[in-house]
């Protein structure tokens, strides 16, 4: 019986086989043949055919699942300043009152890696307002993942004193935080008073502006970072739940038809690949998949 590791190595095989050239009919056929003997090779293939596009070919074809950070630099993709570019990421630097001068970002269908140091980083999502001093940072709104030491982040209503890995997010009427590495102290209202936050830690403020907090899993924690790297984890979101992550991100704009839309997709993908996805959908769900300039229409 074929291990998963071989399964990975055959599919890694052909994803770099179809990268290089076109298959020749023979190829195609054998290859058409090995997907069709059994599920989980499709499942091997789509997984090695999503890391190498979300890795620009650079990290091991083998590691299929996402692995939080044990350090303070987390990998980069090119595509991260790339799309900045294209996207109309604004970056504008204001004199606050102190003297002290304040970095103002924002993104749209983007994610944004900015502040890179030794120690630092500041990863900003699509549709995120942040602004950023020497000593403080402030997400206005959207979501941002933050690593530093002895950093102060604030949102609206919270405050933490940062050693480690953040989480944040921020809406109109909502505000979370989790502890991904590290530690962090969250602020009450008291002066002096503080709360001792670890990894998987997790407070949201409630619209009555009462504070919950709840653990999250090690495996809920890396879905919820994947997009830090350029990626999107699938597990028990609905085709149509997933489409709408992709279109947060892409111009072409994925379009699930009302047969799929229930259906359920897990994997890894890569947030920029739409047309990856989409053959994903195709390939495991038995959909058809037709394109206009705008659209990918999955039927």
């Amino acid at each position: 019986m074929a291990t998963e590791d071989s399964l990975d190595d055959v599919a890694a095989h052909w994803v770099a086989r179809i990268d290089r050239r076109a298959l020749t009919p023979r190829e195609q056929h054998e290859l058409q043949s090995w997907l069709e003997a059994d599920i989980r090779h499709k499942g091997a293939f789509l997984r090695s055919q999503a890391i190498w596009h979300a890795t620009d070919r650079a990290k091991a074809l083998y590691s299929p699942t996402l692995s939080l950070p044990h350090h303070t630099h987390l990998p980069s993709r090119r595509a991260f300043i790339s799309t900045a570019v294209a996207a109309s990421v604004a970056a504008f630097f204001v004199p606050a009152k102190s003297g002290e001068a304040s970095t103002y970002y924002s993104t749209q269908k983007n994610i944004l890696k900015c502040q890179a140091t030794k120690q630092r980083q500041i990863i900003l999502d699509c549709a995120t307002q942040l602004e950023d001093k020497s000593e403080q940072t402030s997400l206005l709104l959207g979501r941002c993942f933050i690593t530093d030491t002895q950093r102060c982040v604030k949102t609206h209503t919270m405050r933490f004193l940062l050693n480690g890995s953040l989480l944040v997010t921020k809406g109109p009427a909502y505000e979370s935080a989790v502890v991904v590495t590290g530690t962090a102290f969250l602020q009450g209202q008291r002066l002096g008073e503080r709360k001792r936050l670890t990894a998987g830690a997790h407070v949201t403020m409630t619209p009555q502006g009462r504070l919950h907090f709840s653990t999250v899993e090690q495996d809920t924690l890396e879905r919820w970072i994947a997009w830090t790297q350029g990626q999107v984890s699938l597990a028990t979101e609905t085709l149509s739940e997933a489409t709408d992550i992709f279109n947060r991100y892409n111009q072409k704009q994925l379009v699930p038809s009302f047969r799929l839309a229930d259906m359920r997709l897990s994997g890894l993908f890569d947030l920029n690949r739409p047309d990856v996805f989409a053959a994903a959908v195709k390939a495991i769900l038995g959909g058809h998949v037709r394109e206009d300039t705008h659209h990918i229409f999955l039927e």
